[in-house]
């Protein structure tokens, strides 16, 4: 059975279900046996900031489409996604069935670490993956409009949602090596 990578970003509608497809295809095309999948988790201390803010969130939260910019960035490279995919909250069986997680943020790595102590030794934020403490733009929160076009942004804007996708690709293919050797 092929080891599994499991990415995390907040709503599983943009970061992780990019890394998903997108290194699925990568893999796929070199003959790299290794499986990804993604999922969402809701880390305490944004859920916090937004409270703060008066934002609400979404409802559903989860089991929405992708995100269209996201969407459309994958058909660009080619990759196709599945009809009807929705957005799916992380749970207890991915976290025991992942042999790697990968977190968009440092807050969900230390949050799900927390969570899920048995498993806190393969849990890794991006940027401890990589072991840079170079500045990643889509974990600071202070550049975002704090107000209620909070989530329409995060997840729909076209400028700020390609620039997410294009850093995050550049991340992702810095990850691989990092990835394989993991196995």
């Amino acid at each position: 059975m092929a080891p599994e990578v499991l990415f995390v970003c907040v709503g599983n509608r943009v970061r992780s279900i990019f890394a998903e497809l997108f290194l699925a295809d990568m893999f796929g095309k070199n003959g790299i046996d290794i499986s990804v999948s993604s999922a969402g988790f809701f880390p305490q201390g944004l859920k916090d900031l937004l409270n703060k803010n008066q934002i609400p969130s979404p409802e559903p939260f989860y089991n929405r489409p992708m995100s269209e910019v996201t969407k459309t960035a994958l058909h660009e490279k080619g990759i196709g996604v599945p009809a009807g995919w929705r957005s799916k909250e992380l749970n207890p069986e991915m976290v025991k069935k992942a042999d790697l997680l990968i977190t968009a943020l440092g807050m969900q790595k230390d949050e799900l670490s927390s969570r899920y102590q048995e498993a806190r030794d393969k849990i890794f934020s991006i940027r401890e993956l990589l072991k840079t403490e170079d500045y990643l733009f889509f974990e600071d929160f202070t550049k975002v409009p704090m107000d209620a076009s909070f989530w329409q942004y995060c997840e729909e804007d076209l400028e700020y949602v390609t620039r997410i996708i294009r850093t995050w690709e550049q991340t992702l293919i810095q990850a691989v090596p990092i990835i394989i050797k993991q196995f």
